[in-house]
């Protein structure tokens, strides 16, 4: 249960993160999409290792 909630906070941070930028006009859609992206998937990676280790 815990990790499931360390998850949920990160996706959260992430998605504020992004309408932060997005708030400051440095983003359209496309870039929005691909940063959220590439942002979520460095944080699935770095979990499966710890995982792994």
């Amino acid at each position: 249960m815990k990790r499931e909630t360390s998850n949920e906070q990160h996706v959260l941070s992430v998605m504020q993160k992004a309408f932060d930028k997005g708030q400051q006009g440095n983003m359209d859609a496309n870039k929005m999409l691909h940063w959220l992206k590439q942002e979520l998937q460095t944080a699935y990676t770095f979990n499966n290792n710890e995982k792994a280790l």
